[in-house]
C-alpha cells in the first residue's frame, strides 16, 4: 500500500471511530476531530472529501437534524470497520438523533475536542465500552463524556447540565462517586445552580 493510500485509509478509520464514539458528527466536527492541526478551511475540505467517499462506499449515512444540520452516522459496514480498527466491538450502526439534540451534541463535541486524552468517549462510545465490559462502574454509563486519566488510572466524567431535577442531581452524585473527576457543562448560570445543589465546586470531586 503506497503512502497516499495508507493516509486515506487512516483518515477514513479515524473518521469512522470519531463518529462511533459520539453517535453522529457534522462535517465541521469531523474536520476538527481528525485534522486539528490544519486550518479550518483545509480541514473542512478534507473532511468533506473523506465523508463523501465513505457515504459512496456505504460506510456512513447522512441524515438531517431538526435544525437542518447534516449529520453523519455509521452504517453496519461502517461500524464493523470502526470496530476492526479499534479491535473492540464498541461501535454500532445508526443513532437516534432525538437522543442527542443539536445543542447537547455541540456542547459534548466541543468539550471532547479540547481533550488530549485517549480514549475520549461521547454518549455512543460510552454505551459501546459499557457493552464490552470496559467500564468499572455501572454509573459511568450515565455520563455524557468519559476521558481516561492515566495518572489516576480512572475515568474523568462530564455531564451537560440541562435540569435541576432531583433525579438528575442524584445521577450526577453517582457518576461523581464513580469517576476521579466530574465536569459540569452548559449555561454558566444553570451550572452554578447545579453546583450549589450538588454540594461541590465546579469540576471538583
Amino acid at each position: 500500500m503506497n503512502r497516499n493510500m495508507e493516509r486515506a485509509r487512516q483518515s477514513e478509520e479515524q473518521t469512522l471511530q470519531a463518529i462511533g464514539m459520539v453517535g453522529w458528527l457534522t462535517t465541521a466536527q469531523v474536520a476538527a476531530w481528525v485534522w486539528p492541526a490544519s486550518g479550518a478551511h483545509s480541514a473542512r475540505n478534507r473532511a468533506a472529501e473523506v465523508l463523501g467517499r465513505l457515504v459512496d462506499r456505504g460506510f456512513v449515512m447522512r441524515r438531517q437534524t431538526t435544525l437542518g444540520t447534516w449529520a453523519y452516522l455509521l452504517t453496519n459496514a461502517g461500524a464493523a470497520r470502526a470496530n476492526a480498527s479499534l479491535d473492540l466491538e464498541a461501535c454500532r450502526n445508526g443513532y437516534d438523533l432525538s437522543q442527542l439534540d443539536t445543542l447537547r451534541q455541540s456542547i459534548i463535541v466541543e468539550y471532547l475536542l479540547a481533550q488530549d486524552s485517549t480514549p475520549k468517549l461521547g454518549p455512543a462510545g460510552i454505551r459501546g465500552w459499557a457493552r464490552c465490559g470496559m467500564l468499572d462502574s455501572e454509573h459511568l454509563v450515565h455520563a455524557d463524556v468519559l476521558t481516561w486519566d492515566p495518572f489516576h488510572g480512572s475515568w474523568r466524567a462530564a455531564i451537560v447540565v440541562r435540569s435541576l431535577h432531583p433525579s438528575v442531581l442524584a445521577k450526577a452524585r453517582r457518576i461523581r462517586a464513580a469517576a476521579v473527576h466530574l465536569e459540569l457543562l452548559g449555561h454558566p448560570w444553570l451550572v452554578q445552580q447545579f453546583v450549589q445543589q450538588l454540594g461541590h465546586r465546579k469540576g471538583g470531586r
